[in-house]
Formats: C-alpha cells, structure tokens, sequence
C-alpha cells in the first residue's frame, strides 16, 4: 500500500494536467465577448452568400437548381465550423500568456489544429445534417467519363481546408495587428499618465511645502495691531485677537494635510479677509460664496489665499472683496470656476509674477484647460447717482475631474 500510493499519484498528474489545460481552453473561449461572436457570425454569413452566388451563377444549364440547395447548406456548415474554430484557436494563444517572442508559433500551430479538425469536422456534420451534394452539380465540374463515387468525400472537400488556412491567416494577423496596437495604445497612456503623476506629485510636495511657511510678515504686522487695539480698547483688541485666533485655527491644520477641496481653501480665504477687515477697523467688506455642489471638490492648496492676498496687497484701501465658486457648462463639458472681485481694482497684466506662478501650478495639475483671467473694469455711473469704483475681476477655471469620471 505504501508503494502504490505515490504510483497513483505520479499517474493521477498527466490527468490532471490535461484537465486544467481544458479548463483553461474553456475559460478562454468563454471569455470572449458577444462583439467577437457577431464578427465570426458575419464572416460565416458572408462566405456563405458569396459561395452560393458563384454557384449559382455558374452552374451549368443542365442541371437544376434544387441539387444546389444541398451545397448551398454544406457551405454554410463549414463557413460556421470554420469560423468557429478559428475564431477559438486564436482565443486560446491570445489568452494562454505566452511570451511575445513565441506567440507567432503557437498561433501556427493552433491555426493548423483548427485546419486538422475542420477537415474531420466539416464533412461529418454535413453528412449527419443533409445528403452529400451532388458534384455534378458544383461549378466547373466536367461528369462525363468520370465515376465521382469513387472519390472519397473528404478529399472532394480538401479546398475547404486550402481556404481557411489562407483566409484563416489573414485573420489571425490582423487580429495580432490590431492586439499589438491597442497594447502599444495602453502603454503610451500609462506612460502619460505615470508622467502626470509624477508631475502632480511634484508640484503636490511643493505645494506642501509653501503650505508650511505661513506668512511671517502678516503675523507679525497682526499681533502688532491686536497690541495697539488694546491699548486703545480691551474689547477691540479682544474681537482682533479673535479673529486671528481663528484664522490660525484655520490654517495650521492644513499643515498636516496633503490635499484640500473648495470649500476649505474658501473657508482659509474667509479666515484671512476676515483678519485683514478687523485690523482695518472693518473698513473692509468681503463675502465668500461656495456652490455646495462643489464645496468637496479637489483643489490644490496655496492657490486662492496667495491669489487674494496678491490682489489685496496691491490696493491701498481695499473697500470690498468677494470671492464666488461654482461649476459651469464650457461647450457640452463640465468646467470649475472660481471668481474673484476686488473694488477698487488692481493693476492686472499677465506679465505679474504671482499670476504667472498659479497660472503654471494650475495648468501643472490640469492641463492647459486650467486658465487664469484678470480683467479690469472702469468705474461706471451707479443707478442711484454718483459712480461705482473701478473694479478688478480674476477668474480661474479649470477641469471637473469629478465629472469626468462620473461621466465614464
């Protein structure tokens, strides 16, 4: 007993192997999809139609067209086992994993089994479905003198094989072309994406690093007031102090983060303006407007607050600051938008450094979709009497890549 185990054993493996090997064959064949089957269908289809309207057309004039139906049928039998069984070689090299520098091989070899089996196949099943034609009755054959029972029937139909090996490699190379071109396809998108990756990953950790530096001059100049407003006024330099406090608190946990949305970046934004409006004894009005739509969308940090604080800086006296986000339709796509507008204005030209710097940190994550504007618009006659002030407008749009990839 001891002995015969490890003998069962040793025998039990090449059964094994031929049934994972069918299994795997299996498994191939199953995994293609209805496209593929449709393809074969109108190949098959094709050949058929196209046989038959030879044939009929050059029958000769003595023989009926009744004895061609038979033909007619047997020519579609083999078009279907042929297309059918090349169609499953090719499944079985293309999903076996078989390195590329052998794959041409096994792709012979698998085209000549599928000609081996459709030579046995073919005839078979048309001698079990309908009555073996008549070769009298297909073109060109010339009866007198000649005993066609004697031929057997599998040799009268060799050209069958002759044809699907001819057409059948025609197929499988161009089936190998278009296999190599979509994988040359999905290399050069992963290399692109792989690029953008590592791009983003990039302008990511310097992004992260800015974030760490909060503005040392502002701090300063704001402790500096909150002092001075208590020196005034307790209650003053307490709602100073505030406000500062929680910008701070706004601030400083972003340190620790490596991305931001929408609405934290605006909520950072309204912190900062806020500090600005108390340490300018609230001549300042700002408004902060997020679409909730959009609040949760992804956005690179240090962009809107050195936006802001740029356009502010360059004003004397600001008098009002509003910044508004939300989502808009760009010719059938989905676009971000974030707008910014400052009373009175602010020199605005393209050549500016900070404009520039989140122009390319923009179009580094996004593409060249992502576009920064800054328009100035001329004080106009107010409906009331008297006159608005000349006004700045940056607006900053880019992808919705949350869109995008709803949409797909």
């Amino acid at each position: 007993m001891t002995i015969a185990a490890p003998q069962l054993g040793i025998a039990a493996r090449p059964l094994r192997a031929v049934r994972a090997t069918l299994a795997a064959w299996r498994g191939a064949i199953a995994s293609l999809g209805p496209a593929a089957w449709k393809w074969a269908g109108r190949i098959a289809l094709f050949g058929t139609i196209l046989d038959c309207a030879l044939l009929v057309g050059s029958r000769r004039p003595s023989v009926a067209t009744a004895p061609l139906i038979p033909v007619c049928i047997a020519d579609a039998l083999g078009w279907t086992v042929q297309v059918t069984l090349g169609l499953c070689a090719w499944a079985v090299v293309d999903r076996s994993g078989v390195a590329p520098e052998r794959r041409a091989g096994r792709l012979a070899i698998a085209l000549l089994a599928a000609v081996l089996l459709q030579s046995v196949l073919v005839p078979a099943v048309t001698g079990l479905l309908v009555e073996r034609p008549d070769p009298c009755a297909v073109m060109g054959y010339q009866c007198e003198g000649k005993d066609w029972s004697k031929v057997p029937w599998w040799l009268r139909s060799v050209d069958d094989s002759g044809q699907m090996l001819i057409f059948g490699a025609l197929v499988f190379a161009w089936l190998e072309m278009n296999r190599r071109n979509r994988e040359t396809e999905q290399r050069l998108l992963a290399a692109q994406q792989e690029r953008a990756r590592l791009l983003r990953s990039a302008f990511d950790a310097r992004l992260t690093a800015m974030r760490a530096q909060v503005d040392p001059q502002f701090l300063f100049d704001s402790l500096a007031d909150v002092e001075r407003a208590y020196a005034v006024e307790n209650l003053r330099g307490a709602a100073m102090l505030d406000r500062l406090i929680a910008y701070l608190r706004t601030a400083l946990p972003r340190l620790r983060t490596e991305g931001s949305t929408i609405g934290a970046e605006a909520e950072l934004v309204d912190a900062w303006l806020a500090v600005v409006a108390a340490r300018r004894d609230g001549r300042l009005t700002r408004r902060v407007e997020v679409d909730p739509g959009c609040a949760g969308a992804s956005f690179p940090a240090t962009v809107l607050l050195p936006l802001v604080q740029w356009a502010v800086g360059g004003v004397d006296q600001p008098q009002a600051v509003a910044l508004s986000a939300g989502r808009m339709a760009d010719r059938g796509a989905t676009r971000l938008r974030a707008q910014l507008r400052l009373v009175p204005g602010c020199p605005c030209r393209d050549d500016e450094p900070e404009p520039r710097r989140i122009r390319s940190r923009m179009q580094a994550m996004y593409g060249q979709e992502a576009t920064l504007t800054c328009v100035r618009e001329p004080a106009r006659a107010a409906s009331g009497g008297g006159a608005w002030a000349p006004a700045t407008v940056i607006t900053l749009q880019w992808p919705d890549e949350s869109a995008e990839r709803d949409r797909r």
